[in-house]
């Protein structure tokens, strides 16, 4: 259904795109997610709403995560333009290998910040496992399955055929919408805002009732290759998108809301917490960031311990960029000490 500010949700699986009717054709926000059956679901819930797949002129893509640019070379080969961020452009080129193509920078990082070897081969044993068990032998590209599709999700390389900066307008018929770079979730990431109508498309940046994870990414065209500080970016845009004038959310995730406002404050409040929770640690002296992680979540399993060490480091660089906390390294490892 279209809602009345003039969009048509489209769920695909844990995800959601939107279609933006004009008078002129279509305007997509994120491409989809590429599982079995995805593109024709898409396609039928556009023709409830009495649209088709022959009436989108442009697609506009938040970030380089497969589920929600998964289906950006399928739209290329039905003759569709697709847009996105100019700084996300060499990720999309990376296809489903987004995240591992980094893997041999995460492994350095961890021994960086103190992970245990032991540790660091147990979360390399359950990244294997997984792989076995959800790898797809298809010729597409291959795909991971999640339980939050209906299966295997691809993720095919493609290069966008408009990359945009910050600030452009994706004009068609009596519609624009503003691409707002938002980097953080990813180097590239960003949102994008309708100006008439107070709706922004939020992707991964804000997601009603849940805390993007900063994530580890590095810079491989530097050398040698430097990581991406993540969680001071990711502030900083939720700083850009509180100035603008917001008045509806539809993110990539979650059902769309109206309090956007609160949204980005309960974020900050969490940001918030960590950070105040690590400086009580730091009070008692200097630690490893893996000290840290294990002090807030003692419990953590290896499986996760690249997401949980990455939200941690996220914090961190929060302080030191703040200048509340410092870095000192020794014989290759890493500490945390308060100024």
């Amino acid at each position: 259904m279209i809602t009345e500010h003039g969009v048509l949700p489209i769920a695909l699986g844990d995800n959601w795109a939107y279609a933006l009717p004009t008078s002129d054709g279509v305007i997509l926000i994120d491409a989809g997610p590429d599982y079995d059956g995805a593109w024709d679901a898409l396609a039928a819930q556009l023709d409830a709403a009495g649209l088709a797949i022959g009436d989108v002129r442009y697609v506009a893509i938040t970030h380089a995560h497969i589920d929600h640019c998964g289906l950006a070379f399928r739209w290329q080969e039905a003759g569709v333009p697709v847009a996105a961020s100019e700084l996300e452009v060499q990720s999309f080129l990376h296809g489903r290998n987004i995240i591992g193509y980094q893997t041999q920078y995460v492994f350095e990082h961890m021994r960086r910040v103190g992970v245990p070897e032991e540790r660091i081969a147990g979360f390399i044993e359950s990244r294997e496992r997984m792989r076995r068990a959800f790898r797809s032998g298809d010729n597409t590209g291959g795909g991971v399955r999640r339980e939050r599709w209906p299966g295997l999700i691809r993720g095919t390389p493609f290069r966008p055929d408009e990359p945009l900066a910050d600030g452009a307008e994706i004009r068609l018929g009596d519609r624009r919408v503003v691409l707002v770079s938002a980097p953080g979730h990813t180097p590239g990431n960003c949102v994008f805002f309708e100006p008439e109508t107070g709706a922004l498309f939020s992707g991964d940046q804000v997601i009603p009732g849940l805390n993007s994870n900063p994530g580890w990414h590095w810079d491989i065209s530097a050398e040698p290759p430097e990581r991406f500080r993540s969680l001071p970016a990711f502030a900083e845009s939720l700083d850009r998108i509180e100035a603008l004038d917001v008045r509806h959310l539809y993110p990539g995730h979650r059902e769309p809301s109206d309090e956007v406002a609160e949204e980005i404050e309960r974020v900050r409040r969490h940001h918030r917490k960590r950070q105040g929770q690590l400086r009580e640690m730091l009070g008692e002296g200097p630690r490893s960031p893996y000290e840290l992680l294990m002090t807030m979540f003692s419990r953590l399993p290896d499986r996760r311990l690249w997401q949980a060490m990455a939200e941690v480091t996220g914090h961190i660089d929060a302080l030191v960029v703040r200048g509340e906390a410092g870095e000192d390294e020794s014989d290759g490892l890493l500490t945390i000490r308060l100024v």
